[in-house]
């Protein structure tokens, strides 16, 4: 798994592949050909070919895939974080939080809300006090998974549609525990698919009778 999820400016297909040549299965395994080959052989097929992460070596393994321009992300709803009243613990104030995911900010930090104020905020393990059963199980889950990172570019700077994507890839995170690492794109509207699925829809045509 990546450290952090690709930046929609790092996607390659066709000619912005750099590798010269690329792993493809033409339906009898992988074989290793040049690049050119590979998109002739993509085009005959009505579609393109996608490499499946940023370059990484001197052979780019690709897929056959649709690709819609200009490039977008796939889109997926976002819901708001539901409060399980069985995560409590007793807050810095003195009164009692729950715990709801991921801070996002320090390694670490977690999401809590306060009922009382009616607001969120992020927290440590040593900024609480007692807490239930579940709550201790959480975080102790918590501390000791990951998830990968949001993008960013040399500077350190971070596209808004890059961490909009980023944001519904990582709560899809939560709910699945899968995330693919690989480029991929819906064969029916072409989009460019969020990292965690392995699927060959979007969101939106995979829930299309």
């Amino acid at each position: 798994m990546p450290d952090r999820m690709w930046s929609l400016a790092e996607f390659r297909f066709d000619e912005a592949i750099e590798a010269a040549e690329v792993y493809l299965d033409r339906g009898t395994g992988l074989e290793l050909m040049a690049r050119d080959e590979a998109i002739a052989f993509a085009r005959e097929r009505g579609a393109n070919l996608v490499a499946w992460w940023p370059p990484a070596g001197e052979a780019a393994p690709s897929v056959v895939a649709k690709v819609s321009l200009p490039l977008r992300w796939e889109r997926v709803p976002v819901e708001e974080p539901t409060v399980d009243e069985r995560l409590w613990f007793d807050a810095p104030c003195g009164r009692r939080d729950f715990l709801v995911g991921n801070g996002h900010t320090f390694v670490g930090r977690m999401a809590a809300w306060c009922p009382h104020e009616g607001v969120g905020y992020n927290v440590s393990r040593a900024e609480m006090g007692a807490m239930s059963e579940e709550a201790r199980y959480f975080v102790a889950g918590f501390l000791a998974g990951n998830e990968p990172g949001y993008p960013a570019d040399a500077d350190g700077e971070t596209d808004e549609a890059d961490l909009a994507a980023w944001r519904a890839a990582t709560a899809r995170f939560r709910r699945t525990g899968s995330w693919y690492g690989r480029w991929g794109t819906c064969q029916v509207c072409g989009c460019v698919l969020l990292p965690d699925t392995a699927d060959d829809r979007c969101h939106e045509h995979s829930t299309v009778g």
